[in-house]
């Protein structure tokens, strides 16, 4: 059995709306929602949107009971807001985009999320990067020696940035 999911709830007006992050990416219990935006039939708001946009998952509630239920997307969210449109759902996207989101992400950072600095060794000289997102980062300021480095007859039998060894 997958592992299950401990959601974080949200409290809109008198509605729940519970929510966990899968893959890093924001998923939303598709009942609660609908019951949000008062659709008439709150358990065939899934076969209003995209399959990609659904899933299945089991979530975890703090008394300890493990209930599947059906999720939702970020993007689903905001079709089924404009699948079923009302004065009131602009105020209700806002609201998503503002605070639930970004909330779901804070949550659930991982603390090497953030940009790490460090130094990399090209062409007998030492160069500041930054490391974030998987990637290297090389500052502006760095750009031009980093190049230079790279037009010197002596140093083009090296490894390149242009070109992998």
């Amino acid at each position: 059995m997958h592992d299950a999911y401990t959601p974080i709830v949200f409290q809109r007006h008198c509605h729940q709306l519970r929510a966990v992050m899968i893959d890093n990416q924001p998923w939303f219990v598709a009942f609660d929602f609908a019951l949000m935006i008062a659709a008439a039939r709150p358990y065939r708001l899934t076969k209003r949107i995209y399959p990609h946009q659904r899933r299945y998952a089991v979530l975890q509630h703090h008394s300890g009971r493990c209930e599947e239920l059906e999720l939702v997307n970020e993007a689903g969210l905001y079709r089924a807001l404009y699948r079923f449109g009302h004065p009131e759902h602009c105020a209700l996207s806002q609201w998503l985009s503002d605070e639930v989101v970004p909330t779901l992400h804070d949550h659930h950072r991982t603390p090497d999320a953030s940009p790490q600095r460090a130094f990399m060794s090209w062409a007998e000289q030492r160069i500041g990067v930054v490391k974030w997102q998987g990637e290297i980062w090389i500052a502006r300021k760095d750009l031009p020696r980093f190049m230079l480095a790279n037009e010197d007859r002596a140093l083009s039998e090296r490894p390149s940035w242009r070109q992998l060894p």
